[in-house]
C-alpha cells in the first residue's frame, strides 16, 4: 500500500485514482467488496463515492443500499458519527458478535455485499461518517486484517486529504482563469490542470502551494495533509524551483500571475 500511496500522490493526473486504492484494499483485506462512502446517520442519507466488487453494481443500487443500511441502524455509521473514535473496527466489534449477527444490518449485508463489515474512517464534518467499508462474504475479519487496516489508515487519510485539497484548488483556479493577464504560455492555457502541467507542478505540489497561499507554516501544512514537515519543505523547494522563485511571497504572486491561484482579494 505504501508504494501505491506514493504513486497516487505523485501521479500527474489530479483526478482521484480510487480504483487502484480500492483494489489494493480488497487484496490486503481479502474483501468481497470495498466502497468509499459518506453518510449522515441523523438524516439517514448517504452516497457511495467509489467501489470495487466482484459483481456488476450500479451507482443507484449502491446509493440505495446505503440508505437501506442507514434505516437498518448500520453500526459503522452510528459509531463513527457519534463517537470520537477513528479506529478501524468491524461491525461485530462495535455491537458485539451476538448482537451483530441478530441485527437487521447484518441480515441486509449477508443478502447483498457480504455478511461481515469493517470500517476504515476518514476525516469528516461533525455528524457525517466518511470512509472505506469492506465486506467479507463468510468469516469475520481476522486480527491480522484488523492490524493491516490500522497500518494503512494514515496513508488513506493522506490520499483523501490530498484529493480534497486538489478539488478546492481546481475550483479556485477555474474562477481565477478570467483574471489572468500575464504574457505567459502557462497563463494562456484555459484549463487549470493543463496550466499546472505547463508550469511543471505536480498535484502534490499544488496542494502545498494552495496552503502556502493561506499563509500556513510548514508544520500546519504537514498536519493538514498528514505528512511530515520535512516532506512539506521538500515540496516547497520543488515549487520554488518550478516557478523560478526563492520565497513564499514571490511563489504565491507568481502562481497568481499564472492563474494557478486566485488573485488576492481587493482591499475594502
Amino acid at each position: 500500500m505504501l508504494g501505491l500511496a506514493v504513486a497516487v500522490l505523485e501521479h500527474p493526473d489530479p483526478e482521484p485514482a480510487w480504483s487502484s486504492v480500492l483494489a489494493e484494499l480488497a487484496r490486503g483485506m481479502h474483501a468481497s467488496a470495498v466502497s468509499l462512502s459518506q453518510a449522515s446517520y441523523a438524516k439517514r442519507t448517504g452516497r457511495v463515492v467509489a467501489w470495487k466488487s466482484a459483481h456488476a453494481l450500479t451507482q443507484d443500487y449502491l446509493d440505495g443500499l446505503t440508505t437501506r443500511q442507514l434505516r437498518a441502524d448500520n453500526p459503522l455509521v452510528a459509531h463513527y458519527t457519534s463517537a470520537r473514535d477513528h479506529t478501524p473496527l468491524s461491525a461485530s466489534q462495535i455491537m458485539g458478535e451476538r448482537s451483530w449477527l441478530r441485527s437487521r444490518s447484518h441480515r441486509l449485508a449477508r443478502q447483498t455485499l457480504g455478511a461481515h463489515m469493517l470500517g476504515i474512517p476518514l476525516p469528516a464534518p461533525a455528524g457525517v461518517a466518511r470512509g472505506f467499508v469492506l465486506h467479507h462474504a463468510q468469516d469475520d475479519f481476522t486480527a491480522e486484517e484488523l492490524a493491516y487496516a490500522r497500518r494503512v489508515q494514515p496513508l488513506l487519510v493522506s490520499i483523501d486529504c490530498h484529493y480534497s485539497a486538489l478539488a478546492r484548488w481546481r475550483a479556485a483556479a477555474t474562477r481565477a482563469a478570467p483574471s489572468c493577464r500575464a504574457p505567459s504560455r502557462v497563463a494562456s492555457v484555459t484549463d487549470p490542470v493543463e496550466r499546472a502541467a505547463e508550469a511543471g507542478l505536480t498535484p502534490r505540489q499544488l496542494t502545498v502551494l494552495t496552503l502556502l497561499a493561506q499563509a500556513m507554516p510548514a508544520t500546519a501544512i504537514a498536519r493538514r495533509l498528514h505528512i511530515s514537515p520535512r516532506t512539506v519543505h521538500k515540496h516547497i523547494e520543488g515549487i520554488y524551483r518550478r516557478l523560478g522563485t526563492c520565497d513564499r511571497l514571490s511563489a504565491v504572486m507568481r502562481a497568481q500571475s499564472l492563474g494557478l491561484l486566485p488573485p488576492p482579494s481587493p482591499d475594502p
